[in-house]
């Protein structure tokens, strides 16, 4: 019995392909690999390490997926969300590659950065301003050396 191999499924196993090259070259583990019609998504779980091990992981990949750069991103929302992330290219395939990160709640709301390293609390539900973003767990804690 034979089953017929569809465009589609064949262009998914290609970009499949394309991220495993990737993934065993760099030696990463603890990796969920989702693949899309346009691109190949990387999540570094919370099985790869802690935040700064994580970040090494993406960091990593990134290299060697070509990216430009890694930065955080952030969501504000009543739960702010931030995440590390980079995007690059495997073989013919765009590889994006994540990991969530922690953001840091004080009383009274979230903890977020400026652009010249002050910080304020940020009411819940509230954005931070323009230029700014959530402090995470890979942020120096207060009182230590920044990270």
């Amino acid at each position: 019995m034979s089953i017929p191999v569809v465009a589609g499924a064949a262009a998914t196993a290609a970009a499949l392909l394309d991220a495993a090259a990737l993934i065993e070259e760099s030696g990463a583990a603890g990796l969920t690999v989702t693949c899309y019609t346009d691109r190949v998504t990387i999540l570094v779980g919370a099985s790869a390490g802690d935040a700064r091990q994580r970040a090494a992981v993406v960091a990593a990949l990134a290299e060697l997926a070509g990216a430009a750069r890694c930065r955080q991103a952030d969501a504000a929302g009543e739960q702010p969300a931030a995440w590390l992330d980079a995007a690059g290219q495997a073989g013919g395939t765009v590889i994006e590659i994540t990991t969530p990160l922690a953001v840091r709640a004080v009383p009274g709301g979230t903890l977020a950065a400026g652009p010249d390293g002050g910080q304020a609390v940020i009411a819940a539900g509230q954005r931070p301003p323009p230029g700014w973003r959530w402090v995470t767990e890979l942020d120096g804690q207060p009182g230590s050396e920044a990270a």
